[in-house]
């Protein structure tokens, strides 16, 4: 996963609300997926192990998050099973299709969440958490970045 997607989705992590952490979840899981790509086309065998093993770390985190006391949970652990048994398939038939076919059903099932996600109206899952403000100030084409320090965070906040 390149550096600047972890840094993007360190800072929607910061902000974000219990809707939006299932999607930063399936957003990890696609930067994760991107790699298992880029690894087959290279044709770079430690790649695509490390790649098939963050993807199906990131498919045992959301199906650990599953809550079974509602029906939905029920449906999905399904559907994030069998993208990580896809997975597995990978290492050894190295299509990238079958790639493919995981993130249809993950692309599908990530909008719906984001759907949900729009309604949620919850606090942030952090508090004092850094600010950030980004703008287009003082250069031609680069984006400038200021983080804004409070003076009440830390352990004793």
């Amino acid at each position: 996963m390149k550096n600047e997607l972890k840094q993007e989705l360190t800072r929607r992590l910061c902000a974000c609300n219990n809707g939006g952490l299932v999607l930063v979840m399936y957003d990890i899981y696609f930067g994760f997926s991107d790699d298992v790509k880029n690894a087959i086309v290279s044709e770079d065998r430690e790649a695509l192990r490390k790649g098939v093993s963050d993807v199906q770390a990131a498919l045992d985190e959301l199906m650990g998050a599953l809550d079974f006391k509602y029906p939905l949970a029920g449906q999905l652990y399904p559907l994030y099973s069998y993208c990580k048994r896809l997975f597995s398939t990978v290492l050894y038939s190295l299509d990238v299709s079958v790639v493919d076919e995981a993130d249809v059903i993950m692309k599908k099932l990530r909008n719906s969440f984001e759907t949900a996600a729009a309604g949620d109206k919850s606090a942030p899952l952090m508090d004092n958490a850094q600010k950030v403000y980004a703008g287009m100030t003082y250069g031609k084409g680069r984006l400038t970045e200021s983080f804004i320090n409070d003076d009440n965070r830390g352990f004793l906040a």
